[in-house]
């Protein structure tokens, strides 16, 4: 069972917590209830509620379009990876989750330890829409890959749920 660090940027956690997919039966309209189930039939993350579901814009100013195109690259070519909607994003050391929440988070998000039996390594760094649609689909084949952008790598760790939240890091 892997430890990992994750920044709770909407302080929802806390220690013991069980973090679980969650199944949605209240989208409208229904079709698009039944594409999303046809989807996800498990449920998503948090991650996958605010972006898959709300297609809100993330806190790093990311379009919602580039994890549509990430999902596709990875159910096309990289079906045994797991999906970013159904993830929880963690680091491999608190460093690394101080760092991430300076750049990207709130200064009052809290790090907290998290386990759970899954893990899957990308680089953060290729979640870019910039440049051509090649090189988008390059950037997303990598990301599956686990293949470094080489341009100071930032490694984040998706967690598959259930993730158990360990202790709040101080």
């Amino acid at each position: 069972m892997g430890r990992y660090y994750t920044v709770d940027r909407n302080r929802t956690l806390e220690e013991g917590k069980i973090i679980n997919l969650v199944k949605y039966s209240d989208v409208e309209p229904h079709e698009l209830q039944v594409h999303v189930d046809s989807l996800f039939p498990d449920g998503v993350t948090r991650h996958g509620d605010h972006y898959m579901l709300k297609g809100q814009t993330s806190a790093m100013g990311v379009s919602p379009v580039i994890e549509l195109l990430f999902e596709y690259v990875r159910r096309s070519h990289f079906p045994s990876s797991p999906s970013r909607f159904q993830s929880v994003f963690t680091f491999e050391n608190i460093d690394q989750a101080v760092n991430f929440r300076k750049e990207y988070g709130k200064s009052d998000g809290l790090i907290w330890e998290v386990e759970s039996d899954v893990a899957f390594k990308a680089d953060m760094r290729l979640l870019t829409l910039k440049g051509s649609l090649l090189r988008l689909s390059y950037n997303a084949h990598q990301y599956w890959g686990g293949i470094s952008s080489g341009n100071n790598p930032v490694w984040e760790y998706l967690m598959v749920p259930p993730v158990r939240v360990i202790r709040r890091i101080d």
